[in-house]
């Protein structure tokens, strides 16, 4: 039966009007809970795709065009727009905000694509209703460097 406590009803594993006897059994065809054999055999462990451990690739480490420091996670990094060389996204963003002129409630954001926007936040604090105000394109579409093809040769089946 529920007994109260201070938090409520707590319930004991019980319907109402069952006595402990029947308590945790259920009746019917369809019984979900597990019945004990005298023949319980374990299944042997068959090792799964999922169960087997991934290496990750092994990647070069080099350093950034801007600041000079290792870029420990490549696939994460920009492209110099002129030399093509690996810099890591933070360098870019700090290069941007001090380049661009930013007026009140202006924020430079990363949109994809190698592109990041000047965005307008009507209010700072709501993040969520913003307007792009322009585009800078970063990443040229057309120029791939061949660091990027190293990355994604070792990442994925495709280029």
């Amino acid at each position: 039966m529920a007994q109260d406590n201070h938090y409520g009803k707590s319930f004991s594993g019980r319907h109402s009007g069952q006595s402990k006897k029947g308590a945790g059994k259920e009746h019917g065809r369809y019984n979900n809970k597990r019945e004990t054999h005298k023949n319980n055999e374990q299944k042997s462990f068959k090792p799964n795709l999922k169960d087997v451990p991934v290496e990750s690739p092994k990647l070069d480490t080099p350093n950034c065009a801007y600041c000079g420091e290792p870029i420990y996670d490549l696939p994460a990094a920009m492209t110099d727009r002129d030399t093509l060389q690996p810099v890591h996204f933070d360098c870019v963003l700090k290069k941007l905000n001090e380049s661009e002129k930013l007026g009140e409630n202006e924020k430079i954001t990363y949109i994809g694509q190698g592109r990041f926007g000047v965005v307008y936040f009507e209010n700072p604090h709501d993040l969520r209703r913003f307007k792009i105000q322009r585009i800078i394109e970063w990443e040229d579409r057309e120029k791939k460097a061949d660091w990027r093809n190293e990355v994604a040769s070792k990442f994925s089946q495709t280029k």
